[in-house]
C-alpha cells in the first residue's frame, strides 16, 4: 500500500488529537500497575501525546527539576530552562508533555515509554546533564525522571498525573499522514520532553 498525504484532514485530525482520551494512565494499567490493560490503547498505529494532568503545583515544586543540560554539537553541552510560560502554567490546562508516532501498535508503543515492570529506570539526584536512558524508546518515562531527579517511584508518579490522548492512523498508508501531524502536535504544543539538540 502507498502512503499518500491527505492534507485536508491534518488540522481534523490534530484536534482530534488534544481531545485527551485517558485522563490518568492508572486507568489504562491493571491494578498492579505493572502491565497495560488488553483494551483500553488500541493495537493500531497513529500519533500520541502524553499530558500533564494535575495542575501546576507539582511542576512549579522544588522538586521539579527544571534545568537540563542537552549534548549537541561536537559534544557540547546546550542549556535548557523550562520555565513556567514553556508549559503554560498560568492557563491551568494540560500540559503536553511528549508527542509521538507508532506505525505499529499504540499499545506498544506506550508500554515502551512507561517501562511499568520497574518502579525507577535512571540513577536518582540531582544532576544538570541529561543522563542516557536504558533504551531509545522510554522517552516519556526518562523526561519524567530528569524533570523529578529525586522521586522513587516515578511509575506511580506518571500513572497518578500523566494522561493521553492518541489518533488512529493504521497501516503504511497513513506513514505520511502520521509523519505531518507528529511534526505539526510537536511543533504547535511545543511539549519539553520533545527536544532533542541537534548534532
Amino acid at each position: 500500500m502507498q502512503s499518500t498525504m491527505q492534507g485536508g484532514s491534518l488540522f481534523r485530525w490534530f484536534e482530534q488529537l488534544c481531545r485527551i482520551k485517558i485522563e490518568r494512565l492508572r486507568n489504562a494499567v491493571i491494578p498492579k500497575g505493572d502491565r497495560i490493560q488488553g483494551n483500553v490503547i488500541p493495537a493500531l498505529g497513529g500519533v500520541y501525546v502524553f499530558w500533564w494532568m494535575t495542575g501546576p503545583a507539582k511542576l512549579r515544586s522544588k522538586e521539579c527539576n527544571r534545568r537540563l543540560q542537552l549534548k549537541g554539537p561536537g559534544g557540547r553541552w546546550v542549556g535548557m530552562v523550562i520555565d513556567d510560560d514553556w508549559l503554560g502554567l498560568s492557563t491551568d490546562l494540560p500540559i503536553p508533555l511528549y508527542v509521538g508516532k507508532s506505525g505499529g501498535s499504540l499499545r506498544n508503543r506506550i508500554g515502551q515509554h512507561l517501562m511499568l515492570s520497574k518502579l525507577r529506570i535512571l540513577s536518582r539526584g540531582r544532576r544538570s546533564k541529561k543522563e542516557k536512558a536504558p533504551t531509545t524508546s522510554c522517552q516519556l518515562r526518562a523526561g519524567v525522571e530528569h524533570l523529578f531527579p529525586f522521586e522513587i517511584d516515578t511509575r506511580s508518579l506518571i500513572l497518578d498525573n500523566v494522561g493521553f490522548s492518541f489518533v488512529e492512523l493504521p497501516n503504511d498508508g497513513n506513514a505520511v499522514n502520521r509523519f505531518y501531524l507528529e511534526d505539526l502536535a510537536i511543533g504547535l504544543m511545543r511539549p519539553v520532553l520533545n527536544v532533542d539538540i541537534e548534532r
